[in-house]
């Protein structure tokens, strides 16, 4: 009984590990695709991102109602009004967002850079750390790249520096992910909280 009880929680770590792998080819197959069109996706990630702040500023001042009339209230619905205007600001002028999202951006990967390289050495006992380490590296330098070339890079920056990244952390995810799937001696690797043991 103990037996199949293991062997079911094995199989479902690996349909687990295969779902990751499948996200991380993803990730890879729309990198190549915004950096082959970079102007195409920063324009599709300004719009996305200015109806994701509209539709945010509306449910933010909706649901500010059912404060009642307290300062609760007045906080949540300014706030719902900021990310509204914000939002029809990005729809509106597309160019201009594209400049404020850029930097956005630039801060963006420079953390992400920061937190990569630490968890690169987290993971330092696994054969391909060094794919995350590079990964992080490569976040660091774009958002360089990014605050070096302001605010001409804002036009085709966003698109181009999302679609490298996204290139780079599939391909480092997945390098560590079928290495750990190959490997012959029992590993246990987390991803997003979620834990695997491999045989």
């Amino acid at each position: 009984m103990d037996a199949n009880i293991a062997n079911r929680e094995t199989n479902e770590q690996h349909r687990g590990l295969g779902w990751h792998i499948a996200l991380a080819i993803v990730m890879m197959v729309l990198g190549v695709l915004a950096i082959l069109a970079p102007y195409v996706a920063t324009f599709a990630l300004v719009q996305i991102a200015g109806i994701a702040f509209t539709a945010g500023g509306l449910i933010l001042a909706i649901q500010a109602f059912k404060w009642g009339i307290s300062e609760r209230f007045f906080f949540s619905f300014i706030l719902g009004l900021v990310y509204f205007a914000f939002g029809i600001y990005l729809l509106a002028h597309p160019l201009s967002g594209a400049v404020a999202l850029t930097v956005a951006i630039a801060l963006f990967f420079m953390a992400v850079g920061v937190i990569k390289i630490i968890n690169a050495f987290r993971i330092r006992p696994a054969s391909s750390w060094g794919w995350m380490l590079f990964s992080g590296l490569v976040s660091l330098f774009l958002s360089a790249v990014i605050w070096a070339g302001m605010p001409l890079t804002a036009l085709w920056a966003v698109g181009l520096i999302v679609g490298i990244d996204l290139l780079f952390y599939g391909l480092s995810l997945l390098m560590i992910l079928l290495s750990l799937r190959s490997a012959g001696i029992k590993r246990r690797f987390c991803i997003g909280g979620e834990c695997y043991s491999l045989p």
